[in-house]
């Protein structure tokens, strides 16, 4: 069995790389902003005049862009997992192999 220690060594690396995969998908969630752009369009008020409201220049791009940044967290997130998962499962064959070999 998998020791506590091990268990919660895994489990910082795992969010470590959590972290990881969430800076580089809001990276590219910003890239998402950039790409779709914003302009101002004054909306009249009657007569009070108007005021500027922000538009999106772009927003299908801007929509593909932060749907790839998205599935990139996603993948990223649950790669890593599986990726630590098969680390201590290997771990944990290989001493067993060992001791049972001595």
């Amino acid at each position: 069995m998998v020791s506590w220690s091990t268990a919660f060594k895994k489990a910082l690396l795992y969010v470590g790389f959590l972290i990881m995969w969430l800076i580089i998908g809001s990276v590219i969630f910003g890239v998402g902003f950039i790409v779709g752009g914003f302009g101002v369009q004054e909306i009249q008020l009657g007569p009070f005049g108007s005021i500027p409201t922000p538009t999106m220049v772009n927003p299908l791009a801007f929509l593909v862009v932060v749907i790839i940044g998205y599935i990139v967290i996603l993948l990223g997130t649950i790669a890593t997992f599986f990726k630590i998962v098969a680390e201590i499962t290997a771990e944990e064959v290989e001493r067993r192999l060992k001791t049972s070999s001595s």
